[in-house]
């Protein structure tokens, strides 16, 4: 009875494990990956947003399980913003692109991303003030 109970109990937790085993597989190559974190001053819920002309440092961070030894940085808007080796994004124009880092240095890539919203705080400021000395 008791044989019996224990091989029902191993049955239930392999019916159950299973797929969530074979979901945890999202790479061609069917191996778990992890994605890299993308941290940085003003980086919230994978999003950033900064002025045209101006700099914002991102730092990549992998996981326990993140192999490689160290990272690839690609902006996909480079005329937006572009982002140099060491993870200094310099917005160019007004506009809106993706920063990912890509896992180096390994046979399994892992990738994080977020979105860098590039945006011109200075439309408009100087329009708005009228120089009263010269009216009438």
């Amino acid at each position: 009875m008791r044989k019996n109970i224990f091989s029902k109990i191993l049955v239930a937790l392999a019916v159950i494990m299973l797929p969530l085993a074979l979901n945890s597989c999202s790479n061609e190559d069917n191996y778990w990956t992890e994605p890299v974190s993308i941290i940085g001053h003003g980086v919230v819920h994978h999003e950033a947003t900064i002025e045209v002309g101006s700099t914002l440092q991102l730092r990549a961070e992998r996981g326990i399980l993140i192999g490689g030894t160290g990272f690839e940085w690609t902006s996909t808007n480079p005329e937006v913003a572009t982002i140099d080796e060491n993870g200094l994004v310099k917005a160019l124009t007004a506009g809106e692109t993706t920063i990912i880092a890509t896992t180096t240095g390994s046979d399994i890539t892992n990738q994080g991303q977020i979105v860098v919203h590039v945006v011109n705080m200075g439309i408009g400021l100087i329009d708005d003030q009228i120089d009263q000395s010269e009216a009438e």
